[in-house]
């Protein structure tokens, strides 16, 4: 089951980033045009303004030059020259300044209206934005006919002010949006699942089901071959027969545990209180022999005593399988060593680690799926069906813990982590 709560959490997380995507998207668009639209507007006002050689005259024939074409507020509006707050600089090329009005505008004395027409032109752009204490104020500077400079200031708090809470608005809509949407997705993400959940359902009933009718004509096959090699003696025909039939015998126990592991639940399991160094210790003396066989070093480093609270049986079973995972792909006259230890958190790692030259480009991130094997030839020298490791992080995840591969120098590394069990 915990592949299904995989699966529904990276649907929803799927779903939610494809909507944020697309929200955001929209968001910016909009705010975007809309932002544009006002600094047409600004641009035209002070275009007008900058025509009538820096003042409003009483009718208002101004020129719709909005970027999309839409009409202009101040067509229609009366009293249009009476509301735009606005004062005007003619300077020459020298700086020098010859004309100022300041009689549409309050804020600015005739020496505040000098000094920011100055500053605006220090800026070096024809037309532009700044802030003067809370109020917002666009300016454009044009080049008059007889060569010297208009500077038109315009106060614009209203329209800045407008575009800025219309982006705060539309943002808090969208995230109330995107919660309101992650709510609703994980509250109906179990339905589309369903087909899916009963499909691996019915699989794993089948495969026990299989694996159980199974084990008997395999007991019969191994039965009738170990009384033709008492009675005829033993030969390569006998011993093939018996070698395949454990290996088959094999498979399907590991299918079984397999299909059982998805099964189960953390209150399923038989938690105790256990000494994991001695486990481990008792795991690896098994291997010892095995290892010396295959002409491979077999070293421990491990910390004791380090007790955790947990099912005994599925901890042995991971260990173990890493362990012989480890003996079984080690390189020739390789070394493995398995390593027990605890950090600040009390947290108990446990890593085995084996020499492995082949392993450098290989996608590690598939190493737990099932029946997936590094070795793609799946040559008959290396048991194994690929169930193993899969059937490592099944445990491990019984058992909330957490399980990694990687590769460094020549060395695979499997590590497992055991949060908050140690006592």
């Amino acid at each position: 089951m915990n592949m299904i709560k995989s699966l529904r959490w990276k649907f929803v997380l799927i779903a939610t980033a494809a909507v944020i995507a697309i929200i955001a998207g929209v968001l910016g668009l909009i705010n975007t045009i809309t932002y544009i639209h006002m600094t047409d507007q600004v641009n035209s006002v002070l275009s007008y303004i900058s025509q009538n050689s820096g003042r409003i005259p009483r009718k208002v024939p101004v020129d719709d030059s909005s970027w999309f074409n839409n009409t202009n507020w101040s067509d229609d509006t009366p009293e249009f020259s009476y509301q735009i707050r606005f004062f005007s600089v003619i300077v020459n090329p020298a700086g020098y300044v010859r004309e100022i009005n300041i009689k549409n505008i309050a804020a600015f004395t005739e020496h505040e209206a000098i000094e920011y027409a100055q500053t605006t032109v220090q800026k070096g752009k024809n037309t532009g934005f700044f802030k003067k204490d809370r109020a917002s104020y666009a300016y454009m500077i044009t080049k008059r006919n007889d060569g010297d400079f208009l500077i038109v200031i315009m106060d614009c708090t209203h329209d800045v002010d407008a575009v800025k809470a219309f982006m705060r608005y539309s943002l808090l809509v969208g995230i109330a949006c995107v919660l309101l949407y992650i709510v609703i997705l994980t509250a109906l993400s179990k339905l589309p699942l369903k087909p899916f959940i009963r499909n691996m359902e019915n699989q794993k009933r089948f495969i026990t089901n299989a694996g159980h009718e199974l084990k008997t004509p395999i007991a019969i096959i191994s039965t009738n071959a170990e009384a033709i090699a008492l009675i005829n003696g033993k030969n390569q025909w006998t011993e093939s027969i018996l070698k395949q039939v454990k290996r088959l015998s094999n498979l399907i126990n590991d299918l079984v545990m397999l299909s059982k592991m998805g099964e189960r639940s953390y209150a399923d399991l038989n938690i105790t209180k256990f000494d994991l160094s001695e486990t481990i210790t008792t795991i690896v003396t098994s291997f010892q022999q095995m290892a010396k066989d295959q002409d491979k070093k077999l070293f421990s480093n491990i910390k004791a005593p380090i007790y955790i609270q947990s099912d005994a049986k599925c901890i042995y079973e991971l260990v173990n399988i890493l362990v012989d995972n480890a003996v079984k792909y080690c390189d020739d006259k390789g070394t493995i060593d398995i390593i027990l230890r605890q950090n600040k958190k009390k947290t108990a790692i446990i890593s085995v680690i084996n020499d492995y030259a082949a392993g450098a480009n290989i996608d590690y991130s598939r190493f737990f799926e099932r029946f997936y094997r590094g070795d793609e030839s799946h040559n008959s020298q290396k048991k194994g069906y690929g169930i193993g490791l899969s059937i490592a992080e099944e445990l491990t995840e019984l058992i909330n813990g957490k399980i990694n591969v990687s590769y460094t120098k020549g060395k695979i590394i499997f590590t497992v982590k055991i949060n908050n069990s140690v006592l």
